[in-house]
């Protein structure tokens, strides 16, 4: 489509986001694969009581089967059908989780190791854990020590064990996982934290300026947002007309709210954000502020439709409820496949609105009959937007084999919701 086409329908063609080097090809754990094969093979056996336990086994794995799940096509009728309602089973069961509840975690160990624990982290919450300090040139110690969390929330618990541990964490991973760094000179600083439901506030640095010229003087609170990496949110309102701010001495510290950016749209690349927070400048004679608080909410998915074409190179449409996914085609440029996908939703405006800025965040991947996985790892565009439709571009870059040897998986929100993020900072001293 040409600009005017473009600015017809408000979107910017050719919008390259940026992504995380590109992986290895992922193999799938070849022990779940293979048992949810079996049990698959199982959906229509001679016995009525094998084909019900089989369906049960596989509801029971829930959202990890998903991805292993075969296409329907070709299966025999009845196994089929069961395959149909496992999948329907888990995506509903994933739909119907409240994303406000943090993930919790629960370790009673003496002298477990670092590694042992960020794998029972990642093993027990579905987030993404990436041990960063040999690409930073750090050594990878792995030291030992005890744990005594019983249904933690993930992100308090993943600090605990990083300070036991002598190592920090960082959101700035490229992947979407957290990353853990050596702690360095910096290791030894506790700026505020508060845990509120799976997300993690930390107050970053308050800073007054006074500017001469006009006769005015404001402060500014950098907090840093940070969230369980398997929600995936998609926008941060932050509403400025709930910033409640009093000094040591019970004065009003009102918010510059004419400066302020009410919402942030959110990548699944670093799961966190920095927000910003200005106000007039507190009085002089105040120490400290007694309160800061600030209320936001936070649009995130609440349950995934997965999408399953067998090939890449023919164009097909696939409806699940509301939501349609078309996949036009594939284009091979040297070593880029350009995979185009177009998404239909019901409606437009806010609703609509919400869905858009989400679409930013679906997962696509190339998957081989045996599970394997290779990950979208090229970049994408955003190709157009016409009413309820939107035309993205993925690239994979030096994907082993060929066309045929892949299908494609795409993944997109089957409905958003909406949940408060409500966080209170007390006694924080001024500079």
């Amino acid at each position: 489509m040409g600009a005017t086409m473009a600015r017809r329908f408000g979107w910017i063609p050719a919008l390259m986001l940026a992504a995380a080097p590109a992986p290895a090809q992922e193999a799938a754990d070849p022990a779940l694969r293979d048992r949810v094969l079996q049990l698959v093979e199982r959906l229509d056996a001679e016995k009525p009581e094998a084909r019900d336990a089989a369906e049960a086994a596989l509801k029971k794995l829930g959202p990890k089967a998903l991805p292993l799940l075969p296409d329907a096509a070709g299966l025999p009728k009845a196994r089929s059908e069961r395959l149909a309602k496992v999948r329907e089973a888990i995506q509903a069961a994933v739909a119907d989780v409240d994303p406000s509840t943090p993930s919790a975690v629960t370790i009673h160990a003496q002298g477990i190791r670092l590694s042992d624990a960020l794998q029972q982290l990642q093993k027990q919450t579905g987030n993404a854990i990436a041990d960063l300090r040999e690409q930073y040139g750090a050594e990878a110690t792995n030291p030992s020590f005890d744990l005594d969390l019983e249904a933690v929330p993930f992100l308090k618990a993943l600090d605990e064990v990083a300070a036991k541990a002598g190592v920090t964490t960082s959101p700035f991973t490229g992947d979407g996982s957290i990353g853990i760094m050596a702690a360095g000179e910096m290791g030894a600083a506790k700026p505020p934290v508060e845990y509120v439901g799976p997300f993690r506030v930390t107050l970053k640095q308050i800073a007054q300026q006074r500017d001469f010229q006009a006769g005015t003087s404001a402060a500014n609170v950098a907090l840093e947002v940070g969230w369980e990496p398997r929600i995936r949110p998609m926008l941060l309102a932050i509403k400025s007309d709930k910033i409640e701010v009093k000094d040591d001495q019970g004065r009003e510290v009102k918010p510059q709210v004419a400066m302020e950016s009410g919402d942030v749209v959110l990548r699944p690349e670093n799961p966190s954000a920095e927000i910003n927070v200005n106000l007039a400048a507190p009085e002089r004679s105040a120490a400290k502020l007694a309160t800061l608080r600030v209320q936001a909410e936070m649009t995130l998915p609440a349950g995934l439709k997965t999408f399953r074409f067998p090939r890449l190179d023919e164009k097909k449409t696939i409806q699940q409820g509301d939501v349609s996914v078309t996949l036009e085609g594939v284009e091979v440029d040297e070593q880029i496949w350009k995979v185009t996908v177009v998404l239909a939703y019901p409606g437009e405006g806010p609703a609509f609105e919400s869905y858009r800025q989400g679409l930013f965040n679906n997962q696509v991947w190339l998957q081989k009959a045996d599970g394997s996985k290779f990950e979208q790892n090229g970049g994408f565009s955003n190709t157009g937007s016409d009413g309820g439709r939107l035309g993205f571009e993925y690239m994979f870059v030096d994907v082993p084999g060929e066309t045929k040897d892949y299908q494609l998986v795409y993944e997109t929100p089957s409905k958003v919701v909406s949940v408060p993020l409500d966080f209170t900072f007390k006694d924080v001293p001024l500079p």
